[in-house]
């Protein structure tokens, strides 16, 4: 999927931004500025041309003027970072807080990837596991590539979504919440760190499973975009879309908003996943580990700054050997963990607990800011 984060997505870069065909300036957009394109560069800095009238009124705006004798106080140690830095960098930090405690370890004998957390108990420091995935064989493969032949006559009529979702699945599952994102820059900024925790993961795991592409087992398929360079299991863009949903699906349960928009969420989630199918570029197995992964890493992030009230469960794929292929395909009736090939496993009491996210914390609670709960819908 497109690196292009949330926020740059809403913030005046690229085709949906400020700037382009369905932003501020162009086509769609209308001749004024946005709400993107204004504030995608604020101030006259910005522009080489605003530089240069900034250094001519310098000497004007400052003269006569003194300095304050006492600069403010600066923040304490380790406030800065957080409270004064921007998006993207932050971004980044939370990313190495939230993965700092996180491997993906493989076991070759069971050809499994394991996904796991390290934590301090009783007894020391541990690893307690988050979820596995196992490698189907070969001849499941041969059994799935069936599968996609069979949904080859859907490109026809899903040729623009299928280009549309390979650069922009996430803008798909932002207007299906149908939220005022201008006003939720925290919940964009937690669904973009929640991203980059996951396709680093998934990228180790699909790196450590090295599961063929569906052209590769069958060239006759011939994907009809690009196939990625890269293990076709778990399918990216499934675990991130049912990633992006479960975040924002259990944002819209706490704020007690009604269940149809969750619910459409997924059925999104699903269709951007099945979608990949149709190209040519996955199969559907790829899809129910993705969307496994997916929930795996939304829990984990909900465990980490409290908003589950016990340690998440561990989530297999492939824990048994494998059934009918064919039935390895995800559907909106059955959980996750419920689907063919998947199950999920209490979590061991032993287990050291999950060492708490500081950082992570103080955005969720900025996140909770912005989803107050909607009193007229839960009195109806």
């Amino acid at each position: 999927m497109n690196p292009l984060s949330l926020l740059e997505l809403l913030g005046g870069v690229g085709p949906n931004g400020g700037v382009g065909p369905s932003g501020g300036v162009g086509p769609s957009g209308g001749v004024g500025p946005s709400a993107a394109a204004l504030w995608a560069n604020a101030t006259a800095g910005a522009s080489e041309l605003g530089s240069v009238c900034l250094v001519r009124t310098q000497g004007y705006l400052t003269q006569g003027l003194e300095d304050p004798e006492a600069p403010p106080p600066g923040p304490g140690f380790a406030v800065a970072p957080w409270l004064y830095y921007g998006a993207g960098p932050r971004t980044q930090s939370l990313l190495l807080e939230t993965l700092g405690g996180l491997r993906v370890r493989a076991d070759a004998g069971s050809e499994t990837a394991l996904l796991e957390q390290l934590g301090e108990g009783p007894a020391g420091l541990a690893w307690r596991p988050l979820l596995s995935l196992r490698r189907p064989p070969q001849d499941y493969f041969i059994a799935q590539a069936r599968l996609v032949d069979d949904l080859l006559p859907l490109r026809q009529i899903r040729l623009a979504e299928i280009h549309a979702q390979a650069s922009n699945a996430l803008g798909f599952l932002l207007s299906v919440a149908q939220m005022p994102w201008h006003r939720m820059p925290r919940t964009l900024e937690f669904l973009d760190t929640a991203l980059a925790v996951l396709m680093a993961v998934q990228m180790r795991i699909k790196q450590t499973l090295a599961c063929p592409r569906p052209h590769q087992i069958r060239p006759s398929l011939m994907p009809m975009i690009d196939a990625p360079s890269h293990g076709s299991l778990p399918s990216g863009h499934a675990g991130e879309s049912h990633l992006v949903a479960a975040l924002l699906a259990h944002l819209m349960a706490r704020a007690q908003r009604p269940r149809l928009q969750a619910q459409m969420l997924h059925r999104m989630a699903l269709r951007i996943a099945e979608n990949r199918v149709v190209a040519g570029v996955h199969y559907p197995v790829d899809s129910l580990a993705g969307r496994l992964l997916g929930e795996g890493i939304a829990r984990f992030l909900l465990a980490s700054v409290g908003e589950l009230a016990s340690a998440p469960d561990l989530l297999r794929f492939g824990y048994r050997p494998f059934g009918a292929a064919a039935l390895a395909q995800p559907t909106e009736d059955l959980a996750p963990a419920a689907s063919a090939e998947c199950d999920s496993v209490a979590a061991d009491a032993a287990a050291p607990p999950l060492p708490p996210l500081h950082d992570l914390r103080r955005l969720w609670a900025l996140v909770l800011d912005e989803w107050p709960v909607d009193t007229e819908a839960a009195a109806a």
